[in-house]
């Protein structure tokens, strides 16, 4: 063997996942269907990965030693605690036998079979990964540095409200400091119950049908994916969980730009127009 063994597939790992869901239905009438939801949850778990022992050990996964296995708990890098979604389709009554405009002929043509769809999704930020690279601990110890918060301090050092990117969004000086990593690893958790930034998206649709006789069908569609153009700080991804890894911002303490946002932004909005022909 020409590199180090792994164990895969152990099945070491386990999972603790607690929710309250709501869910508020207006069932197809009049035109209208609407779809509410809303999710409370928490994961818990000591492995985000069936393959955890395989993964990078200064990543999220496998971070602290094998022979410590309960320390892994902690919150998963997916737990979200709070979604919404909302989503809705409106047949615009407009065109013959339609509230409005109801009449035939070419005006009918125009005006009859457009669709409006909409989906609005807010959801939690997910928890950050706090590491250090400066880590000096020997291989056979097959643990990454975790560096701790210190107590009663404020790892924010600006208001997520009023995020000034120019400037760190996370205080150094609360986290353990990067040159105690010498022959110890830390006290921090493998994932910290600290987030980023929520996550907001609206997508909106327009659709058009025309029918130009029996069987024959022409659809016009015009979709707005991220409608407002809003902006959402989010992780490049990665498996070093650290500058551009698990997060938009550096998160690794013995980093000059710790807490910094890395330039990692979602998608802006997007315009699509499409035209079928269906038969």
């Amino acid at each position: 063997y020409c590199s180090g063994l792994f164990g895969q597939n152990e099945n070491a790992g386990n999972s603790n996942f607690h929710s309250f869901q709501f869910k508020a239905e207006k069932r197809f009438s009049s035109g209208i269907w609407m779809l509410g939801s809303y999710t409370v949850s928490k994961l818990l778990t000591s492995t985000d990965s069936v393959q955890a022992d395989a993964q990078l050990w200064s990543g999220a996964h496998g971070a602290i030693s094998p022979y410590e296995r309960s320390r892994n708990k902690a919150l998963a890098l997916n737990d979200v605690p709070q979604v919404l979604s909302v989503a809705m389709i409106y047949q615009l009554p407009f065109g013959k036998g339609q509230r409005f405009l109801n009449t035939g002929g070419a005006l009918d043509k125009i005006v009859r079979g457009w669709q409006l769809s909409s989906i609005f999704r807010a959801t939690s930020g997910v928890p950050l990964v706090f590491r250090s690279g400066s880590c000096n601990v020997p291989a056979q110890f097959r643990a990454g540095c975790i560096p701790s918060l210190l107590p009663g301090a404020n790892p924010f050092s600006q208001e997520k409200g009023s995020f000034d990117p120019e400037n760190p969004l996370l205080n150094k000086n609360a986290f353990e400091p990067a040159d105690s990593f010498n022959f110890y690893y830390g006290q921090g958790p493998r994932v910290s119950n600290l987030r980023g930034f929520g996550y907001y998206n609206h997508d909106l649709s327009l659709i058009k049908n025309t029918q130009i006789r029996e069987g024959l069908n022409v659809q016009f569609r015009a979709e707005f994916f991220n409608l407002w153009n809003w902006h959402n700080f989010t992780s490049k991804g990665g498996e070093d969980g650290l500058a551009a890894g698990f997060s938009a911002f550096d998160t690794d303490v013995s980093s000059p730009g710790f807490g910094m946002w890395n330039g990692s932004v979602s998608a802006p909005r997007n315009i699509q127009l499409g035209l079928k022909i269906l038969f």
